[in-house]
């Protein structure tokens, strides 16, 4: 084991006061790239070093691929050790299969995926009567995950509902989880609801864990949810030696149920706990730090502290503008692909983001056309082909033969002669004798109506599957090889005309062989537990960081990493800041930390880009430049070029359109904001509707003669009382009387 000096010779003192700190709780308030990975696993080395047992640590933190890296830190540290690093996820799913017993739930369970979970919210919102044109699946089923990620039950879902919307999703939940568990099956969110109802309701199996984890450190802290925060709670009762480690100023998460509070109020929750500053940064230059320092000071939720760095000043922070957003991507490849060439960085090295995923047409064809390698970021998409999901519900109707979902996945994968109606009658006799539809294919005899080939199908379909699981103690690859074989999907491939599928032969046996490489780094896994890795995979996961590729991805997925080069493009209202959140203050402020968490990244250089015109869900738009280009400082460390065009704009129809901005034009020194610039072409301005003067309405730009141009966001009131809310970039959201509002319209967004 190491010696302890060689595990804190080289931290500052504020970190080897974290990693040396005895019992009771810890805050540890880790600022961007202040090299918090390396104190939680210097924390964990140094208490086994102190005789903490192995098994009584407990490490947690987000992705698969930060609890990845801080295994192999803590095994290079103290080899050999058994500590359990993990991801919440993980943990949940591997104390529901530990207790299940204790639990009363059956250990082989299916873990569901978003498509699978709106299959059954479907199914349950049938069973109701009513239809999914009001309410889809996919929004049913986002109000069930928000609902317990609150940890709220149907029964305690039903009592806050209040209107049409909330009340129609309590009776889809009450049907939703029958179905849910009639097919032993855990949506992703079950993972975290499941122990933390366990943990808050059964007081013996809180104090065994509790016993068992005396040690429990916590990453990212500032992202957790309400689940996950009742499980580090319930964690640290007895032995409350929680360490948390986080930044409320990179909370980014609140739409998929984490709460800045969390650890706002760590101190609240635990008296007695030390805090412990980390401000020093090891990833970014001065200029880098200063321009999202500023940015970032604006925000009133957050725990005031100044990163600092002894990095060089290094490149200003350059804002580029465009005329639109072709060439905005266009200009953006163009200058990576020059840096490449001058030998100054690698394609690897440049890390391009965006706010949605919805923006990477452009730079695709960008980056074709001009032979520059890149990889966009969305997850495993290997594992969504449809060959693949094919084979993947076959092991999981292997593992769990009461999966419905994959039954009808796969019945008829390939074609058995079962037909619709035979799958109808089916379904209907399975839920007649409650029954799981596997169970019910084996007494197809007692259904008359389902004769012959849809008959013998369904006959055969069930010895196969009976078959296979007597071989579920197999290495997943092996499983994953006989199923392909003996299910025939491998014949029908092969002996298809269909040129494509040759390619997805090849696929389903490239998951052979992304089994066997799991299997080599897990010897003792068995098919659930690779099915579990793959469904709990995060978008980086997929991600290749070692190929010569400039990677893509959205602000929300390049957290945790870090780049020598990073541009961010489309940093405009409505996009960053996103539509969605211009109506309340505490939503800006999240979109301002998303923004200052893709800002920090950047080890070296940082480019921040816009365009005055951006083609968006098919209609061309003026775009206005986010509000957060205004609160950048107003010095050396950033820089304005304008690699637009607008110098060359031909007159006529423009011209009048510019009349009308022209005075806000004089506020960008000082606000931050441009106007809107009218179309390169005379023929391009037909296409845009000149607003009127007068009328205020929600998207309105507006000039005021104090605040500069600012965007109306609401409304409200009627006559003498009618209110009028404006954003103002630099000077937050101001309201008006309407009728006595000094506001001029200067123009409105389309779409």
């Amino acid at each position: 084991m190491p010696d302890p000096g060689d595990l804190l010779a080289d931290l500052t003192d504020d970190q080897r006061a974290a990693v040396t700190h005895a019992e009771g709780p810890l805050l540890i308030l880790a600022g961007a790239g202040s090299g918090k990975t390396r104190v939680i696993t210097r924390r964990v080395a140094y208490l086994l070093q102190q005789g903490v047992r192995p098994g009584s640590i407990l490490a947690i933190t987000f992705t698969n691929k930060a609890a990845g890296e801080m295994r192999q830190r803590v095994e290079k540290l103290v080899p050999g050790n058994r500590v359990w690093v993990s991801t919440f996820h993980s943990l949940g799913a591997r104390l529901l299969r530990q207790y299940a017993d204790r639990l009363g739930i059956d250990r082989n369970f299916t873990i569901y995926d978003t498509d699978d979970r709106n299959k059954l919210v479907k199914d349950a919102l049938a069973a109701t009567g009513m239809d999914d044109v009001k309410f889809s699946p996919d929004r049913l089923g986002g109000a069930i995950s928000k609902a317990k990620n609150q940890l709220l039950t149907p029964n305690g879902y039903e009592k806050t509902a209040n209107d049409f919307f909330t009340q129609t999703v309590a009776k889809v939940y009450h049907g939703y989880e029958k179905r849910l568990r009639a097919a032993n099956a855990m949506d992703f969110d079950d993972l975290l609801y499941l122990p933390a109802q366990a943990l808050r309701l059964n007081e013996e199996f809180r104090r065994d864990l509790d016993s068992r984890f005396r040690y429990v450190l916590i990453d990212e802290y500032q992202d957790t949810n309400s689940a996950q925060y009742e499980v580090a709670r319930r964690l640290s009762v007895d032995h409350p030696n929680l360490c948390v480690v986080g930044d409320p100023d990179q909370s980014i998460y609140k739409w998929r149920g984490s709460d800045i509070k969390n650890i706002l109020d760590f101190e609240r929750d635990f008296p007695a706990a030390r805090v412990i500053t980390l401000t020093r940064n090891y990833r970014s230059t001065k200029n880098v730090l200063h321009a999202a320092g500023a940015l970032i000071d604006r925000n009133k939720q957050r725990k005031k502290k100044a990163l600092v760095t002894d990095n060089p000043a290094g490149e200003p922070v350059r804002v580029l503008t465009f005329d639109n957003g072709l060439d905005e991507a266009e200009g953006v490849v163009v200058r990576i692909k020059e840096a490449v060439k001058a030998g100054r960085f690698r394609y690897r090295d440049h890390a391009i983001f965006l706010r949605i995923n919805a923006l990477t047409r452009s730079l695709e064809s960008a980056f074709v056309k001009h032979g520059v390698p890149f990889q966009i970021v969305k997850g495993l998409a290997f594992f969504e082909r449809k060959e693949n999901r094919d084979v993947l519900a076959y092991l999981r109707l292997v593992a769990n033969p009461q999966d419905n979902v994959s039954f009808l996945r796969v019945v008829n994968a390939p074609s058995r002669g079962v037909g619709k109606t035979s799958l109808d009658r089916l379904v209907a006799f399975a839920g007649r004798e409650e029954m799981p539809l596997l169970a019910a294919a084996a007494q197809v005899a007692r259904i008359p109506e389902i004769k012959g080939k849809g008959a013998s199908g369904l006959r055969d379909f069930y010895r196969l599957v009976t078959e296979l699981r007597t071989k579920l103690d197999l290495p997943p690859h092996e499983l994953i090889d006989l199923v392909i074989k003996q299910s025939g999907y491998e014949k029908m491939l092969r002996d298809s005309d269909d040129p494509e599928d040759a390619d997805r032969l090849a696929n389903v046996s490239e998951l052979v062989t992304a089994a066997k490489q799991y299997h080599d780094e897990n010897p003792d896994s068995k098919v659930v537990d690779f099915l579990e890795q793959i469904t709990l995979a995060s978008d980086t996961d997929g991600w290749d960081e070692a190929a010569d590729h400039v990677s893509v991805m959205t602000l929300h997925s390049s957290k945790g990493l870090e780049f020598p080069v990073v541009y961010v493009m489309a940093v405009e209202e409505g996009l960053l800041p996103h539509e969605r959140s211009l109506g309340k203050d505490e939503d800006v402020e999240e979109e301002r930390r998303l923004c200052f968490v893709g800002m920090t990244r950047a080890m070296k250089e940082l480019h921040l880009c816009h365009a005055r015109m951006r083609e968006f869900r098919g209609q061309l738009n003026y775009a206005i430049p986010s509000s957060f280009l205004g609160e950048l400082p107003r010095d050396s460390s950033v820089e304005h070029v304008d690699l637009s065009m607008t110098r060359n704009v031909a007159r006529g129809a423009a011209d009048e359109w510019r009349a009308k901005v022209a005075p806000a034009a004089r506020d960008w020194a000082d606000t931050g904001v441009r106007p809107f610039i009218p179309p390169k072409k005379p023929e391009e301005a037909a296409s845009i509707v000149v607003p009127p003067d007068t009328g205020l309405a929600v998207g309105a730009l507006v000039q005021h003669d104090e605040y500069g141009l600012g965007q109306v966001t609401d409304l409200s009131g009627f006559g003498a009382l009618r209110r009028v809310k404006v954003r103002f970039p630099g000077h937050g959201e101001k309201v008006f009387v309407a009728d006595k509002a000094k506001l001029k319209v200067v123009g409105r967004r389309q779409g």
